[in-house]
């Protein structure tokens, strides 16, 4: 079996983020979280994670900021979500190599999918499914 894929999720909001995380575990994928950005950049340069959901709006570094800083080191795939995605920040967001848009609003199914899309697309998976996200 193959090793569970590794989740990185940023956002302060932490009831939206702890449902997604029991979410995401439940299907299979190995999920660690953190409220604020204030790790972010040592937990992406230590521990493999393969793909990360990346809140816009944090205290203190917004999501934006924290991008620029990770992609002087790393292409990892990144989705950025909120609740309050402009069409400026987005922009802004895809100029800096996004995977994607999460709108918060939406079902976790359609994370998952992403998941796997930007997975494939930027790692190169191209026969990656659900069932190989489990391990």
């Amino acid at each position: 079996m193959s090793e569970k894929i590794k989740v990185l999720l940023i956002d302060d909001d932490a009831d939206f983020i702890n449902m997604m995380q029991l979410w995401l575990s439940g299907k299979g994928f190995s999920v660690d979280v953190l409220y604020n950005g204030e790790e972010v950049v040592d937990k992406v340069k230590n521990n493999g994670y393969q793909i990360m959901f990346l809140d816009l709006n944090l205290p203190g570094q917004n999501g934006l900021e924290i991008l620029s800083e990770i992609r002087i080191f790393s292409k990892i795939p990144v989705i950025i979500f909120s609740a309050f995605g402009t069409k400026d920040r987005i922009k802004q967001a895809t100029e800096l190599g996004i995977s994607g848009f999460f709108a918060k609003e939406k079902g976790f199914d359609e994370a998952a999918r992403m998941i796997y899309t930007a997975l494939r697309i930027h790692k190169g998976l191209s026969r990656l499914s659900e069932e190989e996200g489990r391990s």
